[in-house]
């Protein structure tokens, strides 16, 4: 590849392809070969260190209009997978198996792949990369994590020590065990979670999961993983930490019926506790609330096409589709299952679309709608993402703080277009950083039932409001720009709130935001 192009850690690539000619004389793909030297740098040197990956698929055999044997499963009306995960690994085995021999360069490669395999520097290197990705170091049969929650700091808790484990496949690629342990030195209290996942299909999702945990956590936070008792967080954090007590278990059950449907079903009972960082405080005299019950049920349903997954036998990643993506997901309220459990249904709509747009780079869009119907505390209400770091979530607003809106109905956006260098990749000099621009619209419009707008004294609600908190009936916007791809790894964007600038009483208001994104990119 020639030096200079704007593309992340791929020095060299190599694509191959061969077709054969079928006996009806058409013409089928015979093999295809990907192979890619990941380095570091750019530089020719040989003391680098680099990656040499390949992936080679042979097409066999291939019957065109024929049908399709019982023992393999249709997916969809374009792919046909075979569910096999061969248990025996034995050289005799796959020499019998592959449509093909090796030649004897090829077994010299096999022979020094293994060797290098086991080379310390090479187990070392992956065993960093995938604590890294993963949040996990794995061991043959446990792994110790995730690393960036072993130590954090909040108001509630103080200095916050917490170690989790989890078992690996080499244990059981069907079960798998995890759980952690977490302690405060300001409120010395102990906490920690628990979890068993039954994984029955890999292939299509077969998962189910059971939970629970005693934690203190923030209940009005975007999807970002990294918001939640995390270091970065701490480190990172705007002073705006509303943390509350919950105590909460959770059953859910995937089922994916073909490539790109799926639906999950759940039930989940909490306990929410109050303190002086989020109240409760039921209207009229205010008397206070220590905890309120919430106890649901729920069922999803996911729509892609043609999505690219990765799967692994516990986890999978969606890496994204040319189409859009659609979830819908319902939950009720069951009233009095635990005591004065509240009686609510919700309705919530969410559509993801990834819009490729050459030569000016793509464009992420998510656009979510929701109703709450119901007499529902303010805990339960559609708390809008607000981010308290300066660490950036692309799912959330990054100068709204927590708790400063909620609705029982509304509409929100998140818009971001990635130049891929359009305009720095131009400019004299800069141009050798390989930066690259981006811009952001977030905004977020709703409304509050009476009976369920805490923020007035005389108000029908069950809880009243937290200071500051209220409607986002006038539409909240902020936009931004950015750059990413600094040093390949880290992004940085300066945020302008354009709505809601005048703060409410008892509120503080960000009206300008810079935040710093961690992202490996290819």
């Amino acid at each position: 590849m020639p030096r200079g192009t704007n593309v992340n850690w791929v020095k060299h690539l190599v694509l191959e392809s061969e077709n054969q000619r079928l006996p009806d004389g058409g013409w089928f793909r015979a093999r295809d070969r990907i192979s890619a030297e990941f380095s570091i740098s750019e530089a020719d040197s040989s003391k680098l260190t680099s990656f040499l990956g390949t992936r080679e698929v042979i097409y066999s055999d291939p019957k065109i209009g024929e049908p399709i044997p019982d023992e393999i499963r249709r997916m969809d009306n374009n792919v046909v997978v075979e569910e096999f995960e061969p248990d025996n690994t034995s050289e005799e085995y796959w020499e019998q198996i592959r449509p093909y021999r090796l030649s004897d360069r090829e077994r010299q490669i096999y022979r020094m792949v293994d060797s290098v395999k086991q080379a310390p520097l090479y187990r070392n290197i992956y065993t960093v990369i995938n604590t890294v990705l993963s949040g996990y170091w794995n061991t043959k049969y446990i792994g110790l994590g995730p690393y960036h929650k072993l130590g954090s700091f909040n108001d509630a808790e103080g200095f916050r020590m917490q170690l989790g484990v989890r078992t690996t496949p080499a244990v059981s690629r069907t079960v798998r065990l995890g759980g952690y342990v977490a302690y405060g030195t300001r409120d010395r209290r102990f906490k920690g979670g628990a979890m068993v996942e039954f994984a029955f299909k890999r292939q299509l999702t077969r998962k189910l999961t059971l939970a629970a945990r005693h934690d203190i956590i923030q209940l009005s936070t975007g999807h970002n993983i990294l918001n939640e008792n995390s270091i970065f967080t701490s480190i990172l954090s705007r002073g705006d930490q509303r943390l509350s007590m919950i105590d909460r278990g959770e059953a859910s059950y995937e089922h994916e019926w073909r490539q790109g449907i799926s639906t999950t079903v759940g039930l989940r009972m909490q306990h929410i506790h109050g303190n002086r960082y989020v109240p409760m405080l039921r209207p009229g005299g205010g008397d206070p609330l220590r905890s309120l019950n919430d106890a649901t049920v729920s069922i999803s349903i996911r729509l892609s096409k043609n999505e690219a997954v990765f799967r692994r036998p516990f986890d999978k990643k969606y890496l994204g589709s040319r189409y859009p993506v659609v979830s819908l997901i319902f939950t009720a309220g069951i009233p009095d299952l635990l005591s004065g459990s509240p009686e609510y249904y919700a309705l919530v709509g969410n559509i993801r679309y990834r819009a490729n747009l050459p030569p000016c780079g793509y464009s992420t869009i998510s656009i979510q709608g929701g109703r709450l119907f119901g007499h529902i505390p303010y805990p339960l209400l559609k708390l809008h993402e607000g981010n308290g770091t300066y660490f950036y979530d692309p799912h959330a607003f990054s100068c709204m703080n927590y708790y400063e809106f909620a609705s029982d109905s509304w509409v929100s956006w998140f818009w971001e277009h990635h130049f891929n260098g359009l305009l720095l990749g131009r400019l004299p000099l800069i141009k050798r950083l390989k930066w690259r621009e981006v811009l952001v619209c977030k905004g977020v419009w709703g409304s509050l039932s009476p009976k369920n707008d805490g923020s007035r004294i005389d108000s029908g609600a069950p809880l009243l409001f937290p200071a500051g908190m209220g409607s986002v009936s006038t539409p909240y916007v902020e936009a931004g720009v950015g750059v990413e791809n600094i040093f390949r790894i880290f992004r940085v964007d300066c945020i302008w709130r354009l709505t809601h600038r005048q703060p409410l009483p008892g509120q503080k208001v960000q009206n300008f935001a810079v935040n710093l994104g961690i992202q490996l990119k290819f």
